[in-house]
């Protein structure tokens, strides 16, 4: 039960980053050489399939210039 729950909450996180970098206009191949990942690894993170380190929620909020807490804002939650 705790494994569903936390895929859940990764899908929930990896489609709030998706829609932040979409906001900002930006490809996953843009976001991954700012990050020094490739586009694989942000669409796996994106699709709920990799959970994110907290290092690259860092490294995620300074790229989208957010504040990190803005990942956990899930609509309707």
């Amino acid at each position: 039960m705790q494994t569903e729950s936390f895929q859940s909450f990764q899908k929930m996180l990896g489609a709030r980053i998706q829609s932040i970098r979409k906001t900002r206009k930006l490809s996953q191949e843009e976001v991954g050489h700012l990050l020094g990942m490739d586009r694989v690894s942000i669409g796996y993170i994106e699709q709920g399939k990799r959970a994110p380190k907290l290092s690259t929620l860092h490294a995620l909020s300074k790229v989208f210039d957010v504040d990190i807490r803005e990942f956990f804002d899930f609509p309707g939650k």
